[in-house]
């Protein structure tokens, strides 16, 4: 079962891709689902502002399926909210 950022991940293709999320996996490539290049670029768009991250070119460059994208999209927020920390204990 997708946790929380994998099942808002899974919505946002359905969405983009207007197919039902009960049949997109993890495991789901998106070349399969036919994502072509204005798919990836709104799908990047909507993931920078629903997860409030900034997603590097090279990165968005080596995803290849669902899972690519959730862990992608973990690492960042993890990147994020540990650089929130770092900046505000160095405050005290």
């Amino acid at each position: 079962m997708p946790d929380d950022v994998a099942g808002k991940i899974i919505s946002m293709l359905a969405a983009i891709k207007h197919v039902p999320a009960a049949g997109i996996t993890l495991e789901s490539s998106l070349q399969e689902m036919g994502i072509d290049s204005l798919d990836t670029f709104t799908l990047l768009f909507d993931l920078e502002n629903e997860f409030h991250i900034t997603i590097p070119d090279e990165e968005a460059k080596s995803i290849r399926t669902v899972n690519d994208v959730v862990e992608g999209v973990k690492k960042l927020i993890a990147a994020g909210a540990g650089s929130s920390v770092d900046s505000s204990m160095s405050a005290d």
